[in-house]
């Protein structure tokens, strides 16, 4: 029991480096690196032949889709699946970009990692839990990607070579054994590159939110120690001395940077939200409208199905994140476990007047909600969700209206 514990928590690298450092690190295989640019020329080769393979492909879709705007049904297949495609560039694009600022942002997350992994066991626990949490995380993705992947292949599979991977055109025939088989095997090399490339990205992703989110609730457990272990003084002055004062200055100091920082990773990750939560909005219409005319047609229905699930599970994990920080950082009317709750629960009455007033600024500012919002158009929350699948519904109710 003891060794199924291990290798799910897989605590041998807890306490070396902050999980999200780890995955992040992963993205070089993606050719994504601060110094991809110093690489040898071989990677620099592979990764540019990657792109082009993975743009020719998309050409193939789009030329298709030109083949079948007449067809509602056919086209909704292509736009489906060309819209995975061009979230997976755009996501792939914005890493790239922005691989500087990204890298800072990992190493300022492991700062804080090492900094709270000598705060005592308590603070351990926490950050265990939290990191069992993203594994878990990690492990589902790769699990779901693995079923999309199975469920795209198989009715290729058992098509007798007339059914494609994916709808494409392409300026030779597929018609023979041997383009058939170019282009299933050109296909099933998409498929792979595309979902481990989205599940990689996309783990780092909701992992920075999970980091946010631990190191406001971290931070809480410092505002609750305040005055733990002192005493109210049955007579004489309260207690007000420098290494008390220096402590907490430096916790409000701390709590300050980390809304900075935090503010910085919001406006940081705002493109890729967006283009996440329009993407999903329209695969998730799209792949409802497919389910619609795939009744009778099995494998259809489970293609489709398993790519609305996945469009499902995506922007759920965003807004269950985004939440997550939110709750954290803020007051909430049902359950508060934010800083201003933290600083209101320590033991505040033992200090002197000058720490109860510095301490109140604390929880005055606390008390203005910290919202991983994008654009300022919408928040990162559950509402979020809901929202979006409701208007998935309605633009699916509208083409199926059109239709009949």
């Amino acid at each position: 029991m003891e060794h199924i514990y291990r290798w799910f928590v897989r605590d041998d690298t807890f306490a070396e480096e902050v999980y999200v450092k780890y995955n992040f690190r992963k993205l070089r295989v993606l050719g994504i690196g601060k110094y991809a640019s110093k690489s040898s020329l071989a990677s620099r080769v592979g990764f540019y032949a990657m792109e082009i393979f993975f743009l020719l492909q998309i050409g193939t879709i789009v030329w298709d889709l030109a083949t079948v705007l007449n067809d509602i049904g056919l086209f909704g297949d292509d736009m489906c699946i060309l819209a995975g495609l061009l979230l997976t560039v755009a996501k792939k694009w914005h890493c790239v970009l922005n691989i500087n600022e990204l890298t800072e942002c990992i190493e300022q997350f492991q700062a804080y990692h090492e900094h709270y992994l000598q705060r005592g066991e308590r603070f351990v626990r926490r950050m265990r839990r939290q990191d069992l949490q993203e594994r878990l995380l990690q492990d589902a993705s790769k699990l779901l990607a693995m079923v999309l992947a199975s469920c795209l292949t198989v009715n290729a599979l058992f098509s007798n070579g007339e059914t494609l991977i994916l709808r494409a055109t392409y300026p030779f025939t597929t018609n023979t054994t041997l383009g058939y088989g170019f282009v299933f095997l050109c296909q099933a090399i998409l498929v792979v590159y595309v979902l481990f490339s989205i599940v990689l990205i996309d783990c780092v992703g909701a992992q920075i939110l999970s980091q946010m989110a631990l190191l406001f609730f971290l931070q809480r457990m410092e505002f609750e120690l305040i005055g733990a272990d002192l005493q109210l003084p049955p007579d004489g002055t309260l207690h007000g001395d420098q290494m008390l004062r220096d402590e907490l200055h430096n916790l409000i100091a701390s709590h300050q940077q980390l809304l900075s920082f935090c503010d910085r990773l919001k406006r940081l990750y705002e493109p890729n939200i967006m283009a996440q939560f329009v993407s999903s909005m329209l695969i998730i219409c799209l792949t409802a409208f497919e389910l619609m005319f795939a009744k009778g047609d099995p494998m259809q229905m489970l293609r489709f199905g398993a790519y609305m699930l996945t469009a499902f599970y995506q922007i759920f994990v965003w807004s269950f994140f985004g939440n997550r920080v939110t709750h954290m950082a803020s007051v909430d009317s049902r359950r508060s476990t934010g800083i201003s709750d933290a600083t209101i629960r320590c033991n505040w009455i033992v200090l002197d007047d000058r720490l109860k007033k510095d301490l109140r600024f604390t929880t005055m500012r606390s008390q203005k909600p910290f919202i991983i919002d994008v654009y300022w158009l919408f928040p990162l929350t559950y509402e979020t969700f809901i929202a979006i699948l409701s208007r998935s519904y309605s633009i699916f109710t509208l083409l199926r209206t059109m239709i009949e």
